[in-house]
């Protein structure tokens, strides 16, 4: 920052034997002058000031989102910040799979958390900077590389790049390295040499690896496309904007809304949310959310805690609520139905396993002589489909949800929701985990 040099004429005035009035005046740089009386001066004094803004602010390059004037956990453009796991919010002293938070050192497997963590529960932008902030994914930084002037240099010291925006305005990006701790090398060899920062996305998740991308930045480089090991301590740049990819379901609802009067207490849709016909699987769910989701399980439930490993408290029952996708996706009027007309449904209607369109599963003929068909289509686990075909090793099943969370004698945080779980010689009321996916049939009053 620029210092503000004053220029102070002081006269220093033996007052005896003078009847005027003496003053202090202050003229500035900028032509204002400041006028003080003298007998209220009791000291003037030069100091250093602060270099620190008040808060980091969002910088519009001229790019899809805005990007913060400094790292997370600093205010100074030049200054590192923290270092961070990817997934994790805090800053810890050692580095490496075995603190890895979501590694299972028994197991030796990584907890999959998400295939983009920007601005959910996992994102360090957002934890250490409020909710306006969040980590860029892949794609805004890739925009920020290719759209951009990068120019390396040094700012009070320090090494990075000044990347100025297609408007003109710019950010400063230091070089802070990285910290790992494997025992056998520097765990900060890159200080000052080479910049990593974190995106929000997932780059590879299988059988030999599980990585994620970064933006590498070294004297001769800077880009994008690089990925590495989660437990690596990275520098984070927030952004601010909505993020381009997020996760959401197709608009409008691809089938008309119908009803079917079974001649029950509720009238039943025609299809499930997201098909465009009966006899289509539809949307998966998690129990409160409505959208559709990249992955699923309790690492990626937006209404669970892993911190305090604590459900969010949505009521016992959603039906009609903001948390009721029915409602939201189909309007008012309908709604995810009840664990009570779940059981009407079961118990006072004819259910006969048969196929429609080639799809195996129940129609269900009401006491008014009407019906309605249920696909099977198996539920949506942290490992993507399970039991949505025949062969599964769990079996061939569907889940319908209903509104009704399941009561825990052990937790005041229950985890599971009652359901409708059909398979191909049996169909009744049960219970599932809330952080799955399962389809969803509303009803209308």
């Amino acid at each position: 920052m620029k210092k503000i040099l004053l220029t102070l004429t002081l006269a220093t005035l033996t007052l005896a034997g003078f009847s005027q009035k003496t003053v202090v005046k202050v003229h500035q740089s900028n032509g204002s002058v400041t006028t003080f009386d003298s007998e209220q001066v009791t000291k003037i004094t030069f100091e250093e000031a602060s270099e620190d803004p008040e808060e980091v602010q969002a910088i519009d390059l001229g790019l899809s989102v805005k990007w913060a004037s400094a790292n997370v956990g600093a205010t100074r453009p030049e200054s590192f910040g923290g270092y961070y796991a990817w997934g994790e919010t805090q800053e810890k002293d050692v580095y490496n799979e075995t603190t890895y938070k979501y590694y299972n050192l028994e197991w030796q497997t990584i907890t999959k958390i998400g295939i983009e963590i920007s601005g959910t529960q996992y994102d360090a932008a957002k934890k250490q900077m409020g909710n306006d902030w969040r980590m860029p994914t892949q794609a805004e930084w890739k925009e920020l590389v290719e759209n951009c002037t990068w120019t390396h240099g040094t700012v009070n010291g320090v090494t990075g790049f000044t990347v100025e925006g297609p408007n003109g305005n710019s950010i400063f990006l230091p070089c802070a390295g990285r910290l790992y701790d494997n025992g056998s090398s520097d765990r900060n060899g890159y200080e000052n040499v080479s910049g990593f920062y974190w995106t929000g996305t997932l780059a590879e998740d299988n059988e030999y690896n599980y990585r994620i991308y970064r933006a590498s930045l070294s004297p001769s480089l800077y880009a994008a496309d690089g990925y590495d090991v989660p437990e690596i301590g990275m520098s984070i740049r927030a952004v601010q904007g909505t993020r381009d990819n997020e996760e959401t379901d197709p608009e409008p609802e691809p089938g008309p809304m119908n009803m079917v009067d079974l001649g029950l207490s509720v009238k039943w849709g025609g299809h499930n949310v997201g098909a465009a016909k009966p006899s289509e699987v539809g949307n998966y769910y998690s129990w409160g959310c409505n959208k559709v989701q990249t992955l699923y399980g309790d690492a990626a439930y937006p209404h669970y805690n892993a911190e305090t490993e604590m459900y969010d408290d949505l009521g016992q029952d959603i039906s009609g609520t903001r948390y009721d996708v029915a409602t939201v996706r189909w309007g008012e009027g309908w709604r995810i139905p009840t664990k009570a007309e779940l059981e009407e449904l079961v118990n006072e209607c004819v259910w006969t396993w048969t196929t429609l369109d080639g799809h195996y599963g129940y129609n269900v003929q009401g006491p008014s002589g009407n019906s309605i068909f249920l696909p099977l289509g198996g539920m949506m686990g942290a490992e993507g489909l399970m039991q949505g075909s025949f062969g599964d090793i769990l079996g061939f099943a569907g889940y319908y949800t209903s509104s009704t969370e399941k009561p825990s004698v052990y937790s005041p945080s229950p985890h599971s929701r009652f359901c409708l779980k059909l398979k191909s010689d049996s169909y009744k009321v049960d219970d599932t985990f809330k952080s799955i996916g399962i389809l969803v049939r509303p009803v209308h009053n």
